[in-house]
């Protein structure tokens, strides 16, 4: 009967003692790097064998139980009061250095190692035993053992979930990046800093670049040279530091980029344990890169536009020096220097007036599957013609007369062209779309446009319309 109860798996850990008293037997323990095994008696506790282990040799290190008579034998494996103290004791190694010891490599050397191969030889025994038995006790043996496996197995997979080595590692991974980010963030914090101040002077600079342009117009010649140099200086020092700031920036930036990716490549084989933990890789660095980036955009930006302004004053004191320079001269110089900028204007104007003539000649392209012409860019050439009318007309056009004599006769066939002959080409293009099976939104917006008088604007729509029919 007993044999019979512990086949169907009656096996309940330390069922048969008290909380204060613990079955007999032995407790075992060999570690990875020695060929010694420590046994003690089970009174002494599992801590006892590991202690002894500990101090012979290097993790990961195994335990087994043996039961109250030693090894194993036919008298154990048929005995049910026996092979419970001996379970108990399994229960008892395997929850120390599980619960105790918390090192999952031991715990796997353990559920792998000398124990199995008692728990294997027992079974063969209980086989061996009841393999003539009608009721198969060896098969109800085997799934009890099974059982057995499997409910610590599950200990197994949490406690290597939870590995306190490799959790170490990964702390360790946080706390070198932190230790090689501390520099890194006490520097952007400099940067930061800096980018700061140099922001507050921008107001001040604007108002240097203004006195510089005043107290130009208002020099002679002989000042016109220290007017150029304080324009020169005004743009190297607003230069200045901001290009120290870039470089700086810039530097830091890479430096932050090579920790992000060391780190990454650190971590990366770590990741299932991150996961299992429910744990979020830091991102330590994507917000600094941004911030100095945003730095760098405005450092750039400003220096262009301090270095526009400089250019436009050096510019400005050019003109003033030739304009006083002629002043200076006879009055049949500066006539012929009169002379000479008119007619050179006159040829500026004749040839924009020439060019104009030609484009609006020139035969309009047309879309490739449609043969429609787009007519924004020629809507816009007949608005900039007709705008040039007055010019035209006026008592004072005499050095445009070239250009104007060529632009004359365009002026009234322009008009006629913006008021009925663009609008009859947008018409007759929306019915073509329409035949095409263009979408109606689109053709719709163009007629809106041109029903309230606005040609450019529904020529630009239309366009646009024509190069979605086109798939362009």
């Amino acid at each position: 009967m007993a044999v019979t109860a512990l086949a169907l798996g009656v096996m309940a850990a330390g069922c048969l003692w008290g909380s204060e008293e613990h079955a007999p037997g032995r407790f075992c323990a060999q570690s990875n790097t020695s060929i010694v095994e420590h046994c003690v008696d089970a009174s002494e506790g599992p801590g006892s064998a590991w202690s002894k282990a500990e101090a012979d040799g290097e993790l990961p290190i195994q335990m087994w139980a043996f039961g109250p008579n030693g090894v194993m034998s036919d008298e154990l494996a048929a005995n049910e009061a026996e092979l419970r103290a001996w379970f108990d004791n399994i229960d008892r190694a395997v929850a120390y250095v599980r619960d105790e010891e918390k090192n999952a490599e031991s715990l796997r050397a353990t559920l792998h190692g000398r124990l199995l191969g008692l728990l294997l030889q027992s079974r063969q025994r209980q086989e061996a035993i009841f393999e003539e038995e009608p009721v198969r006790a060896a098969d109800n043996f085997r799934q009890a053992m099974t059982d057995k496996a499997s409910a610590e197995e599950e200990p197994l997979v949490v406690a290597l979930a939870a590995d306190k080595q490799a959790m170490a590692v990964v702390q360790a991974i946080f706390e070198q990046a932190r230790s090689d980010g501390a520099p890194l963030r006490s520097r952007y914090a400099g940067v930061a800093a800096r980018f700061a101040a140099y922001r507050a002077t921008e107001a001040a600079e604007t108002a240097a670049y203004a006195a510089l342009s005043e107290q130009a117009s208002r020099s002679g010649i002989d000042g016109l040279d220290g007017a150029e140099q304080a324009v020169l200086a005004a743009a190297r020092e607003a230069s200045r530091a901001p290009n120290e700031l870039a470089a700086e920036s810039m530097t830091l930036a890479a430096e932050l980029q090579a920790l992000a990716v060391s780190f990454d490549e650190a971590i990366a084989p770590h990741e299932e344990v991150l996961a299992t933990h429910g744990a979020v890789v830091p991102d330590m660095t994507s917000g600094a890169l941004r911030s100095l980036s945003a730095m760098l955009g405005y450092a750039q930006r400003r220096v262009a536009r301090s270095d526009a302004t400089a250019t436009a004053l050096l510019g400005g004191i050019a003109l003033r020096r030739q304009a006083l320079e002629i002043l200076k001269a006879d009055e049949g110089a500066r006539e012929a220097i009169a002379r000479s900028r008119i007619e050179r204007a006159s040829e500026v104007f004749g040839e924009g007036a020439r060019a104009r003539v030609e484009a609006l000649s020139a035969a309009p392209p047309v879309s490739e599957k449609l043969g429609l012409p787009p007519l924004a860019e020629r809507c816009g050439v007949l608005v900039a013609l007709v705008q040039m009318r007055p010019l035209c007309e006026t008592a004072g056009s005499s050095w445009r007369e070239a250009g104007c004599a060529a632009l004359r006769g365009r002026f009234d066939a322009a008009e006629a062209e913006l008021r009925t002959g663009l609008p009859r080409k947008i018409a007759a293009g929306l019915a073509a779309l329409r035949e095409k099976g263009m979408a109606a939104a689109a053709l719709d917006a163009v007629q809106a446009r041109l029903d309230a008088g606005d040609v450019k604007g529904a020529a630009i729509v239309y366009d646009a319309a024509v190069r979605g029919a086109e798939g362009t």
